[in-house]
């Protein structure tokens, strides 16, 4: 990414990213993270779970209305590799370019675009190598057989996840309207489960994830926590999922399901701070001082300006009268310039760690971030 400045504004939810985690990432990066596509917004990410809607109509719908002008485009995973959360892309040959794609895979040249922006090619700027004409290739025997863009884009997606990619993949319609992997002759499910051709109809993980968090912000916390884990059983990879789940657990003063659901985030994604916090929360409820610590230590080794867990620590250290590596963690806190109740508490206890005086017993730890979006 290059050092100037920008602002980035992400249509659709960004698989495994909490917002918090994105908008400190982005300004890590230099940028400023936008709700909304405002004038300001010069690089916009089409995320992987806009490509049902957006693609409903074919590839002329790939890039949704009102984006500002002169605005940079990039797909999900470029966007992940510009911020560090996905390795670079593969070394290949790749030497051909967008009409040599579509005149060889029988594509219109604005699907090979579309193909591009959710990840099913992946060009190194617009060179195209011999992976993404296989993939397009594919994509173009599909839409012969009358199967709907979005809906091959949401398989490839989901074979990306599985670890699978569509240029080594054949992929079928089932009778009940399911998108499948065609093993022999065989269905087998995108994460490569073999199903039986029951009579049912599938929806997407997203649109689960979406009606879940609506129900939360409803205060039904029961159906969210069974939203929250329908996502988590049909996602097995995304750890923002357990993560919500855990949250909603936690509302529910269910402490050692809640922790469960942390754990299972945090073994999707070792560097998610968050949930190191909450599941470190809920460790020092239990008494657990010394696992409380390691968590808060592994949310700060996964995120060091993590400010909420450089309080919670050196609070939690402070308690437990271990003032002197409570306070280079209080100085770390106060380096983050906080305001309010919560800096004045730190510059006190920061003095008392100098002082090595008497242990506190009062103040509550800072709670860390409600389910994300």
């Amino acid at each position: 990414m290059p050092g100037e400045k920008f602002c980035l504004h992400v249509r659709g939810r960004l698989h495994g990213v909490t917002r918090q985690r994105l908008a400190a990432l982005v300004a890590a990066a230099g940028g400023r993270l936008a709700a909304t596509a405002s004038a300001r917004v010069n690089l916009l990410c089409l995320a992987h779970s806009t490509a049902a809607a957006n693609l409903s109509e074919g590839p002329s719908f790939a890039v949704p209305p009102r984006v500002p002008s002169g605005c940079a485009i990039v797909s999900e995973l470029t966007l992940r590799r510009l911020l560090g959360l996905a390795p670079p892309l593969p070394l290949e040959n790749r030497t051909l370019g967008v009409t040599e794609i579509a005149r060889q895979a029988r594509l219109p040249a604005e699907a090979v675009r579309c193909l591009a922006l959710y990840d099913v090619l992946e060009p190194d700027g617009g060179d195209y190598g011999y992976r993404d004409l296989l993939a397009a290739r594919e994509v173009a025997r599909l839409l012969t057989a009358d199967l709907p863009l979005g809906a091959i884009v949401q398989a490839a997606i989901a074979l990306r996840r599985s670890g699978r990619a569509l240029s080594d993949t054949r992929l079928s319609e089932a009778p009940w309207g399911e998108m499948l992997q065609d093993v022999a002759g065989r269905f087998a499910r995108l994460d490569g489960q073999f199903t039986l051709p029951l009579a049912e109809r599938f929806e997407s993980v997203d649109e689960v994830f979406e009606r879940a968090e609506a129900v939360e912000r409803e205060g039904n916390l029961p159906e969210a926590e069974r939203l929250y884990g329908i996502a988590t059983r049909m996602d097995r990879t995304d750890p923002v999922l357990p993560f919500n789940l855990g949250n909603v657990l936690d509302a529910q003063h269910r402490p050692t399901e809640a922790a469960l659901a942390y754990q299972k985030a945090i073994a999707r994604d070792p560097g998610f701070a968050e949930a190191w916090l909450n599941l470190g929360l809920l460790r020092e409820g239990a008494g657990e001082i010394r696992a409380a610590t390691d968590c808060y230590y592994a949310a700060l080794h996964a995120r060091p300006d993590y400010a909420d867990a450089l309080f919670n620590l050196a609070l939690l250290l402070t308690r437990d009268e271990q003032y002197e590596p409570a306070l280079p963690i209080w100085d770390r806190f106060l380096d983050l310039k906080p305001t309010g109740k919560e800096a004045q508490q730190a510059r006190r206890l920061s003095t008392l760690c100098r002082m090595h005086g008497n242990p506190i017993h009062a103040a509550m730890p800072a709670r860390g971030e409600g389910s994300a979006g």
